[in-house]
């Protein structure tokens, strides 16, 4: 077994990393130590060690910051279907006397307030990282999503009926 006090990327890094990773340019972080708090410290002329470098951010690509913007934008329109929902089941009232179908109305009132929320999560689960043409997909079916969900009583009858 090997002494941390002889190799500073001991076993306990080897944790943080799959076998390969070195080989595709994906070695994992280490945790700064005492050697490299003094390496990045100026020495006595002001000049720090080259033998550490800083960290480089990954920088996202426009297709991500463009996606990620899009699903934002998407996650507030869908809030704002869900909230059209919430007030227009609260403004409507079952029109029928019969236990069976109170119980089926309630719960289609409930199917349509987590509706919107519920095919929110969906698109973004299917629509995963690797999926092809992964933006255009994402908000194609964001869009189909905000059509048929539409909160109809809502739009039709006014927010205060």
């Amino acid at each position: 077994m090997r002494d941390a006090t002889t190799d500073p990327a001991d076993p306990d890094d080897e944790a943080l990393h799959w076998a390969g990773d070195e080989a595709r340019g994906q070695a994992a972080p280490r945790l700064a130590t005492a050697s490299d708090a003094d390496a990045t410290a100026p020495d006595a002329q002001g000049e720090v060690s080259a033998a550490v470098t800083p960290a480089v951010r990954p920088t996202r690509s426009r297709a991500e910051t463009a996606g990620l913007l899009a699903t934002g934008i998407f996650a507030g329109l869908y809030l704002a279907v869900t909230v059209g929902w919430v007030i227009s089941v609260q403004q409507l009232g079952y029109p029928g006397l019969d236990l069976a179908g109170e119980i089926m109305w309630q719960f289609a009132e409930f199917l349509a307030m987590v509706a919107p929320a519920l095919w929110f999560l969906a698109v973004h689960t299917l629509t995963p990282e690797g999926t092809r043409h992964r933006g255009i997909k994402r908000v194609g079916w964001f869009a189909l999503g905000l059509g048929v969900l539409v909160p109809w009583p809502f739009l039709l009858l006014g927010a205060f009926g």
